[in-house]
């Protein structure tokens, strides 16, 4: 059940990351066209990929924190086995969830909250709807992460189960 729902939540992540590459490029397309074959440049779509590059970007490391590709020194981890590897896993696991609450979340929230009445120059939108994407991105980050912590314990008691004695 826990691998189902982390699998559906990164195919997620990746249907939609993709997505918005599409979106940047037929956009990149599109204001190259306008600027050089029409001589007047659609001007909402620098401000629109600018918008779509800051989504994709947290979304995508989303799914770098949820398949554990994400930016790390691993020398440590290798160096360690069995219990002391489990133990510095779930310690560093559970300074993403602190970063995802305290940082992306909270922090998310006070950058929406304060800059809802700030209008983006081109396309007039308010700002905070671009900021949504960090108390967003943090429920995603803390999902993953108790996912993967839940896989972890559960693949280390799979692993140092001693059968039962024969009598």
């Amino acid at each position: 059940m826990l691998g189902k729902t982390k699998n559906v939540l990164e195919s997620l992540l990746v249907y939609l990351t993709s997505a918005m590459l599409a979106v940047m490029v037929c956009l990149m397309l599109w204001q190259v066209f306008t600027r050089y074959v029409l001589s007047a440049p659609a001007l909402y779509t620098e401000e629109l990929l600018r918008f779509t590059m800051i989504w994709m970007a947290f979304l995508g490391s989303a799914y770098a924190f949820g398949t554990r590709q994400h930016l790390a020194l691993i020398f440590v981890v290798d160096a360690l086995s069995g219990r002391k590897r489990l133990l510095l896993m779930l310690i560093n696991d559970s300074v993403v969830l602190l970063f995802s609450v305290f940082i992306l979340f909270i922090g998310g929230i006070k950058a929406v909250t304060s800059s809802m009445t700030q209008l983006s120059p081109i396309m007039r939108i308010p700002i905070g709807d671009v900021y949504m994407i960090m108390p967003i991105t943090a429920v995603l980050i803390f999902i993953l992460q108790l996912l993967n912590m839940a896989e972890l314990i559960k693949e280390y008691n799979k692993n140092n189960t001693k059968p039962a004695e024969v009598i």
